[in-house]
């Protein structure tokens, strides 16, 4: 909006001058006309070209209310613009389908797409037990939604759907960024990537993540327009003429000796070194499996992942389990093949930080000088347990490195989708744990 006083006031100057060179009556009208004549076009040109994020947050205690105050906030820093599309992020203290009445109640027939979380994350900071709503309009980008619902019974076909759906409505506008969120709970959530993959391209840059509750790893939430859902995937698709920089890092690091998965099931595994898989946390942990059922085997596998080193390189991507069963059995959100060698890994605060900033600067890269429109974060509930009482100086790195200025949205999630930015992988996207995944779009 500072744009258009600077404008008016050049305008108003301009206008004075030529009612003080009477003496010139013709070029006055002239260039009178022509001021004026520029001054609309360049409003024009600026409302084609500019782009509003407003974030609203609210905390207050009855859900309903709590919906319409974060999207009458997101709303009103929107100022005069007409938001193109909503995102929602809402903690699972409240009613999920009251909450996204209040929002709905404010926002008309926007678009709305979301899920539910911990804990979102915006330059406002990491809030916890919220209501987090983000309205972006721009001109210049179009956004598309898809939805695929009974993920457990099918996943690959969910993420199909939502793929198909969000593409088929815009055939003809260049396609950017896909966007996942999907439900965590509800088995291999891979394949719900390789469903979107094969309607948009193996190599198609698709990010987002699962859903989370506040860590019992039971219930989560999804959200199209009006409707809440359990056991969805919901795609958001970007489309226009932008540039669109990723990275992504974890920092978690392996320790002890690697082991081989030597039984498993799409995203159960059995046997680890022909032992039950269970056996292998014992031992780390030093923990019997009753121990490790009562405290929470999600809780402890969010801190001590397994991980998968990409072929050729240092990294790893992390696998965490969910549960564990009466046979010694790990539930993962996405599956590790047999024979894969895997290692146990351990977070580090410091580490953890450091990968915040290198995601950033690797999506920095992606966009060279071009100025950002706006960043879309999410990071690992695994990382937020390492954090503890700190995930802001998560936030503060973000800030730090992308600018002060720059408006980004997320949250924290069980699971992210995010390219893997190496030759060999050809930039395709891939299910993690652990990481932290920035994308930045720009003009």
């Amino acid at each position: 909006m500072r744009s258009y006083f600077i404008f008016f006031n050049l305008t108003t100057v301009l206008l004075l001058y030529t009612k003080i060179q009477k003496s010139q009556k013709f070029f006055s009208i002239f260039y009178y006309f022509l001021t004026l004549t520029l001054y609309k076009l360049l409003c024009i040109i600026l409302t084609i070209m500019i782009t509003e994020v407003g974030i609203g947050i609210s905390t207050k205690l009855d859900a309903f209310i709590a919906g319409k105050d974060a999207a009458k906030n997101a709303r009103y820093r929107l100022g005069k613009q007409v938001p193109d599309i909503i995102l929602a992020f809402i903690s699972p203290i409240f009613d999920q389908e009251d909450t996204i009445k209040g929002i709905c109640s404010v926002i008309d027939e926007t678009p709305l797409v979301g899920c539910s979380t911990v804990c979102s994350i915006t330059p406002l900071g990491a809030s916890r037990n919220s209501v987090t709503v983000c309205a972006i309009s721009c001109k210049d980008i179009t956004f598309s939604q898809g939805i695929g619902i009974n993920v457990s019974k099918n996943p690959r076909l969910a993420g199909r759907k939502a793929a198909r759906q969000a593409s088929d409505e815009l055939k003809d506008i260049k396609r950017q960024l896909f966007i996942i969120f999907s439900d965590s709970m509800s088995g291999n959530i891979t394949d719900v990537l390789r469903g979107a993959q094969e309607i948009l391209g193996t190599s198609f840059p698709i990010i987002g993540g699962s859903s989370t509750d506040n860590l019992h790893f039971q219930n989560t939430y999804q959200y199209f327009d009006n409707n809440t859902y359990t056991d969805a995937a919901i795609g958001l698709l970007v489309n226009g003429n932008i540039k669109i920089g990723t990275g992504n890092a974890h920092g978690w690091q392996p320790i002890g000796k690697p082991h081989k998965i030597t039984k498993a099931s799409s995203n159960i595994i059995e046997e680890i070194d022909n032992r039950k898989a269970i056996q292998l946390y014992e031992e780390y942990i030093g923990k019997t499996s009753d121990e490790l059922k009562i405290e929470g085997i999600a809780k402890i596998g969010t801190s001590y992942p397994l991980g998968i080193r990409i072929k050729e390189k240092t990294a790893y991507i992390t696998r965490s389990p969910l549960k564990t069963d009466g046979s010694g059995s790990l539930m993962l959100n996405a599956e590790i093949p047999e024979r894969e060698d895997i290692n146990l890994m351990i977070g580090d605060k410091n580490l953890a930080l450091e990968s915040a900033k290198k995601a950033c600067i690797n999506a920095l890269m992606g966009i060279g000088k071009s100025k950002i429109k706006f960043a879309i974060v999410f990071s690992d509930i695994g990382r937020f347990q390492l954090l503890g009482k700190n995930p802001q100086d998560e936030v503060e790195i973000i800030k730090d490195v992308l600018g002060k200025d720059v408006p980004f949205f997320g949250c924290y999630t069980c699971g992210e989708f995010a390219p893997i930015d190496t030759q060999e992988y050809k930039g395709q996207s891939y299910f993690h744990n652990q990481t932290i995944s920035v994308t930045v779009v720009s003009e």
